[in-house]
C-alpha cells in the first residue's frame, strides 16, 4: 500500500532533468552530421582522379590525371584543383570590355582621331565667308562629323554630273583647308524626288552617285590622297524641304562634304604616296594667294556668279583694254 503510494506521489511530481534526455538526444544528431561533413570536405587525391578519370571517360576527353582537359569537350578549360580551393584565389574575369561613355558602340578604340572637327568648322568657314553670307553653304557640327552642304545648283548644270568653273573654284578653296589635315573625307549626294531619264542617267541613284564621285575627283586633283576620300549616294533620300514646290527641290539638290572626326594613320599610306600628296599641296599652294579668294557676284536679273579676285580684275582689265 505504501509502495503504491510512493508511486502516485511521483506521477504527480515529474523529474525536472527530462529535458536532458531529449538535449543528448539532440546533440548526439548534431555530432553525426557534423561528422558527416567533415568527412565530406576532405578531398582524397587518388578518389578525386579516380572521379576525373571516370567523368572524362563518360564525355570522351582524354587529358592527364586530376588535371581535367584543354580540348573540345565539356570540361574544357579547367583550372587547377588547389586554386578551386584557395579562398584568395581570383578567377580572371570574363565577359566584354567596358568602354567609356562616350563611346559610340559601332566605333573602335584602335582609331586615331584627326584633327579637332570645331577648328575645322573656323577653317572652313573663313576659306567659304562669301558663300556662307549669301546661304550658299551650310555648316553643322556634331558629336562625329563635320558638314559642309553645297548647292548642287551652283556646282552641277541642271542633270548633269560634269563640275561647273564654280566647283573648281570652291572646291580648291575646300582643298587648301583640307590638306593641312588628315581627317577622312565622305561625299554625299543628293537629288530631288523627280524622276530622271536622260542619255546618261536613268535614276537618281547614279546621279547622285556622278555627283559625288565628279566632287571626289576635284579634290584628288587638289592634292587630297584618295585614301581619305568615300563616296555615298543618297538619291532622293533625306530632303531637307519639300519636294513640292520648285524653291524645296532646288534646297534637296546639293553634295555634302562630311569631315569625319577620326584621321588617316600615318602607316596607310605608303612614302611614294605621302611625297606625290606633298608635291600636289605644294603646287596648290604656290597656285593659291590672296587674289584667289572667292567672290560671289550679284548679278541684275537676280542670279549669282562666283569667281575670285583674279578673274574679276582680269574682266575689269579686258574692258578697259
Amino acid at each position: 500500500m505504501g509502495r503504491l503510494r510512493r508511486v502516485s506521489e511521483l506521477s504527480k511530481h515529474p523529474s525536472q532533468e527530462r529535458w536532458m534526455v531529449s538535449y543528448a538526444d539532440y546533440m548526439t544528431l548534431m555530432f553525426a552530421l557534423f561528422v558527416v561533413l567533415y568527412a565530406s570536405a576532405i578531398v582524397k587525391e587518388d578518389s578525386f582522379n579516380v572521379l576525373s578519370e571516370s567523368l572524362g571517360k563518360v564525355f570522351q576527353i582524354a587529358g592527364d590525371k586530376g588535371k581535367g582537359s584543354q580540348g573540345e569537350g565539356l570540361l574544357m578549360n579547367q583550372v587547377a584543383q588547389n586554386e578551386l580551393l584557395d579562398g584568395n584565389h581570383l578567377l580572371p574575369e570574363k565577359g566584354p570590355k567596358l568602354t567609356t561613355e562616350d563611346l559610340s558602340i559601332t566605333e573602335s578604340l584602335d582609331k586615331k582621331l584627326g584633327n579637332p572637327l570645331q577648328g575645322l568648322k573656323h577653317d572652313m568657314q573663313m576659306a567659304l565667308y562669301q558663300l556662307t553670307e549669301n546661304g550658299l553653304a551650310k555648316f553643322e557640327l556634331d558629336d562625329d562629323w563635320l558638314t559642309i552642304e553645297l548647292n548642287s545648283g551652283m556646282l552641277f548644270a541642271s542633270g548633269s554630273a560634269t563640275a561647273s568653273p564654280a566647283a573648281s573654284i570652291i572646291l580648291n578653296q575646300i582643298a587648301k583647308v583640307l590638306s593641312s589635315v588628315n581627317n577622312h573625307i565622305e561625299i554625299r549626294g543628293y537629288t530631288d524626288s523627280l524622276a530622271i531619264n536622260n542619255e546618261i542617267f536613268t535614276s537618281n541613284w547614279q546621279l547622285s552617285a556622278a555627283r559625288a564621285a565628279s566632287v571626289t575627283s576635284l579634290l584628288e586633283d587638289f592634292g587630297i590622297t584618295q585614301q581619305r576620300l568615300a563616296i555615298k549616294a543618297n538619291g532622293s533620300n533625306d530632303p531637307i524641304a519639300t519636294n513640292e514646290t520648285v524653291e524645296g527641290r532646288a534646297k534637296n539638290r546639293r553634295v555634302v562634304i562630311a569631315l569625319s572626326k577620326f584621321g588617316l594613320e600615318n602607316d596607310e599610306v605608303s612614302d611614294d604616296k605621302v611625297k606625290l600628296q606633298q608635291d600636289l599641296t605644294d603646287k596648290v599652294s604656290k597656285m593659291a594667294s590672296d587674289e584667289d579668294e572667292i567672290q560671289v557676284i550679284k548679278l541684275p536679273h537676280g542670279g549669282l556668279r562666283i569667281t575670285t579676285r583674279k578673274d574679276q580684275e582680269r574682266t575689269a582689265n579686258d574692258k578697259d583694254q
